[in-house]
């Protein structure tokens, strides 16, 4: 397995398996093949509804927590009533959560004393709170490492106003169609690790981008080394510093996503993936929540 130290000395593995839509009902097999082909890394979040199958699914396969790295994120819609729609929306009404009691949530129902990694899901209108209330726990030692996802350099350098805290990671979309090479070069100058989502498909759906999977040229590097094209587009991703999370439930795949270290790309291979980029998210659109910014933070015009 190849490892990432992140900018607070922890290491992480590069390579994990995301969880969201993975049935419930399958958990417990899923995490113990995945366990058994050297996956330690499992990315979940309150939001996902699974924490609590992830924490049975570890406990009937024996596997040790200390054994294991846990990412989990506070989602902004626990906040609310139902669910934050948008920032002018009526129905956006509090409940009676704090921000530190929906963060406790995911320790209970993971059932540990620690989480190894804790995101903001979004920059949702109170993620400052959001990131000066992880702080406090990262700093009691009960989180090891604290991120974000889906933010952009404004929000990453408002986290300012709370704490001196640099995220160790930034969970985004990146894909061949939106290769995001500027938010990489800005996270990786400032040593926060860039992590992929929704590489292959759109979050909330399991049908793979045909752009990518039946692309020619992929498809031709794949066949080359009798391996898939998700694989190839898993080690361009790699060679770039990013960390991998996709989420799959089949087996055949779940060794071929953890198995692609020994690929090796050239230059004018992984150029030809670059130049598929189109610059449109598929998913979560981070520059919308640009208005939930301090006001200070607010006229960032985007990468020059």
């Amino acid at each position: 397995m190849k490892y990432y130290t992140l900018n607070n000395g922890i290491e992480m593995p590069a390579i994990g398996l995301g969880t969201f839509l993975l049935p419930n009902e399958r958990m417990s097999e899923i995490i113990g093949e995945a366990y058994r082909l050297g996956y330690r890394k499992f990315d979940t979040a309150y939001k996902y509804s699974n924490e609590r199958t992830i924490a049975k699914a570890l406990k009937e396969n024996g596997i040790k927590r200390e054994n294991i790295f846990i990412t989990t994120k506070i989602s902004g819609d626990d906040l609310y009533l139902w669910r934050y729609f948008c920032r002018k929306s009526f129905l956006n009404i509090r409940n009676f959560t704090s921000v530190k009691k929906s963060i406790l949530k995911s320790f209970r129902e993971l059932q540990t004393d620690y989480i190894d990694l804790f995101l903001i899901h979004m920059a949702f209108p109170n993620f400052l709170k959001q990131w000066e209330e992880l702080d406090k726990l990262y700093k009691e030692g009960r989180i090891r490492a604290i991120g974000v996802s889906s933010f952009l350099p404004p929000h990453i350098e408002a986290l300012k106003e709370v704490s001196d805290t640099v995220p160790v990671l930034n969970q985004f979309e990146i894909s061949p169609l939106n290769t995001q090479k500027k938010l990489i070069t800005y996270c990786q100058n400032k040593e926060i690790v860039p992590e992929a989502m929704s590489t292959f498909a759109h979050w909330r759906s399991w049908e793979p981008r045909k752009e990518i999977v039946e692309n020619e040229n992929i498809i031709s590097m794949a066949e080359k080394r009798g391996k898939s094209p998700v694989q190839i587009v898993c080690k361009w991703m790699l060679d770039q510093g990013i960390s991998i999370i996709p989420k799959t439930d089949n087996p055949k795949h779940l060794a071929e996503n953890i198995n692609i270290l020994d690929i090796e790309l050239t230059q004018e291979e992984k150029l030809q993936i670059d130049s598929m980029d189109l610059g449109k998210f598929l998913n979560y659109n981070p520059y919308i929540t640009l208005k939930n910014l301090p006001k200070k933070y607010r006229d960032w015009k985007g990468f020059e």
